[in-house]
């Protein structure tokens, strides 16, 4: 209780998210929530004004009561966050409805793309009030709205579809998180502009002065992966690098410089502080300090689009730089735990972004697995300092984060080492450039073209290095799959290590070796039911077919020829129900395969199949009919009745459990 007494608000953020994380999978437990949360409230006036009370001076009592409250508190937020933007029923009645544009719109291969929020609904000849977020996706060369826009939009706008296939990303859940329950789809002809400037002041002009510095890069790096690196890296704008450089900068572990994160901020932060000191000494006082630092971030959050780690960034250095000026330091770890409470109390759904769980989780390890790495070794040079530096960071940020990479991304890079330790020096001089860039355009433009030549050379560089990482053999490691049980026991896993690291005490090591049985055990029990049971997935693809055939990790598959070259959709729609069976090769031996006039007909391991195109009676000699030409899927396997599954509810995939007839 002493060593925690240093660090009060990280059991209470722990407390609180949890409460959060309750209210996302248990929202039926609202009341007692509330009843919880006013009786430890009571309990802890109570307290407060008997301060001699049994309750107040026994501080196991008192610090349960604290984490009582903290846990109902947080389930409570989330349900009055949720209760706020709960869904708007539209009606198939609505002609039309009135919003107002909230978001930037950000360009797509064909469309555009912007989050409105409705304000009024037409019915039949009367206009109600309404609250919603909708997405609107555009058809158009150029979008004909923007941020602060009143547009009226004509039709009615469609509830987010689910996942339609095994393992597929709940995109539904995940608008869910932004208040987002409803798209729309429209061209032109659908939208008007009524008025314009009705958004936030300080927003708009963030979104101004990032359009302004986006069109002097335009001006000056005329080469396009220059330039999307370098909107990337300089204002957190991403949407203008292609797919190619995506996966150089994933494979080879890079990734992360291209979201602006705590290391853009924190040399923001250090570029004030240097600016700073050009103040005469009398004058600069702690107070100056945060007075002006702590605009100049926020103000750089806002340019950059407030993202998770942006957020987290800013409002850890706001904390550092306000507790300067109080002459109050807290430890770094009570910083971030008061910057996540901030933030979740702001809006708890952000504990549920991947941005903000991989920031955390990174500074966490940072600041616990980072010391014990960085004392290993103890060199003498300048250089060798900095570069081991570099080393036990990248390492102390990888080992923490490496689970949630695992769980979300399915992919390790192994040369993480090597793309950090010459990615982040020339991303911190890039950024440095940077600053010196956007400052020279407002003072001598000559100044300006010459740093941006630097800048486009140093983006060529690290593309350069990152491709031939790339190509390194043994860098494919893109197929690792986890759920959530098991990077939970990866994380007791690094926590039992780092204690037994620090402690030297046999439990640790014994937990250490529990978690990697339980964790073995989950993997080799996947294994085992993937390679024993065949398995037959009729996938769901707009305007497209696909069948997978898996048998002891082997796969046979039957699907169009517009899907089979269309990376995109394979990679959302049927590439995770694969790679949560484990399975990858196309493998023929298992499937006699023969097309005919009206599809194509297959037995598999005694059992017939029929990929229908065309309307015949055929169809009746086999044990399983796929229309493809229709909506319905006919499906009868043996052991089991026949039903019909509609392809707007999503994929059919069965166990074949009984026995295959020879």
């Amino acid at each position: 209780m002493h060593y925690w007494s240093a660090f009060p608000f990280v059991r209470i953020a722990v407390t609180f998210a949890l409460g959060i994380v309750a209210a996302v999978f248990l929202p039926q437990g609202y009341l007692a929530m509330l009843g919880l949360a006013c009786f430890c409230m009571c309990l802890l006036l109570l307290s407060g004004w008997a301060k001699r009370s049994w309750f107040f001076t026994h501080n196991g009592a008192f610090g349960l009561v604290m984490l009582l409250s903290s846990f109902g508190l947080g389930y409570l937020r989330l349900y009055y966050a949720y209760q706020t933007q709960s869904a708007f029923h539209f009606t198939e009645k609505m002609q039309a409805y009135k919003a107002r544009v909230i978001t930037l719109p950000e360009p797509k291969k064909t469309q555009y793309k912007a989050t409105l929020l409705v304000q009024k609904v037409k019915l039949q000849d009367t206009w109600q009030q309404a609250k919603a977020k909708v997405d609107v996706y555009v058809k158009a060369a150029t979008c004909p709205f923007t941020y602060g826009d009143e547009v009226l939009l004509k039709g009615v706008p469609q509830h987010t579809l689910p996942p339609m296939n095994p393992g597929e990303f709940n995109y539904k859940r995940y608008l869910s998180f932004l208040g987002i329950y409803h798209q729309h789809f429209i061209d032109t002809t659908q939208v008007q502009v009524l008025s314009s400037g009705n958004g936030n002041a300080l927003v708009a002009a963030a979104i101004k002065q990032r359009q302004y510095f986006a069109r002097l890069l335009q001006q000056y790096l005329t080469q396009p992966n220059q330039l999307a690196i370098a909107q990337a890296l300089l204002l957190g704008s991403k949407s203008a690098i292609d797919n190619r450089i995506k996966e150089t900068y994933a494979a080879s572990g890079a990734m992360h410089v291209l979201a602006v994160s705590g290391l853009h901020v924190g040399i923001i932060y250090v570029v004030i502080l240097l600016l700073l000191k050009l103040v005469p000494l009398p004058y600069r006082k702690p107070w100056l300090v945060a007075a002006l630092s702590i605009p100049l971030l926020w103000g750089y959050a806002f340019i950059t689009g407030l993202s998770p780690s942006v957020l987290r960034a800013v409002t850890l250095f706001s904390i550092i730089a306000l507790g300067n000026a109080f002459h109050r330091r807290a430890p770094m770890i009570n910083s971030l735990a008061v910057s996540a409470m901030v933030l979740l109390l702001y809006n708890p759904y952000l504990l549920m972004q991947v941005g903000f769980q991989l920031s955390y989780v990174a500074v966490l390890g940072i600041i616990f697995i980072y010391p014990k790495l960085r004392s290993l070794w103890m060199p003498t040079h300048r250089l060798t300092i900095f570069f081991w530096d570099v080393t036990a960071i990248s390492l102390a940020a990888q080992i923490a984060t490496f689970p949630l990479s695992m769980l979300y991304f399915h992919r390790f890079p192994p040369y993480f080492l090597v793309s950090n330790l010459v990615v982040i020096p020339v991303a911190t001089l890039i950024v440095w450039l940077g600053v010196v860039f956007f400052a020279s355009s407002f003072l001598y433009m000559p100044l300006a073209g010459w740093v941006a030549k630097g800048i486009g050379f140093l983006i060529s560089c690290i593309n350069a290095v990152l491709g031939i990482i790339q190509n390194l053999p043994g860098n494919q490691l893109d197929r690792l799959y986890i759920d959530i049980p098991q990077t939970w026991l990866l994380y007791a896993l690094i926590a039992g290590i780092f204690l037994y690291a620090v402690y030297k005490h046999r439990f640790w090591a014994l937990a250490s070796c529990g978690c990697m049985v339980a964790f073995s055990g989950l993997v080799g029990i996947r294994i085992v039911k993937n390679n024993t049971q065949p398995m037959v997935t009729v996938y769901r693809v707009p305007y497209h077919y696909a069948i997978d055939f898996v048998q002891a990790g082997q796969r046979f598959t039957v699907i169009d020829s517009g899907l089979v070259h269309n990376a995109e959709k394979l990679k959302f729609h049927i590439k995770p129900n694969r790679l949560r069976l484990g399975v990858n090769n196309q493998n023929v031996g298992a499937v006699v395969s023969k097309q005919t006039p009206y599809g194509q007909a297959l037995v598999w391991y005694g059992t017939s199949f029929f990929i229908q195109t065309k309307q015949t009676n055929m169809a009746a000699l086999f044990d399983v009919v796929i229309p493809a030409y229709s909506s319905d899927t006919l499906v009868s396997l043996p052991g089991h009745q026949p039903a019909v599954f509609l392809a707007e509810k999503g994929a059919y995939q069965t166990m074949l459990t009984s026995p295959l007839p020879k």
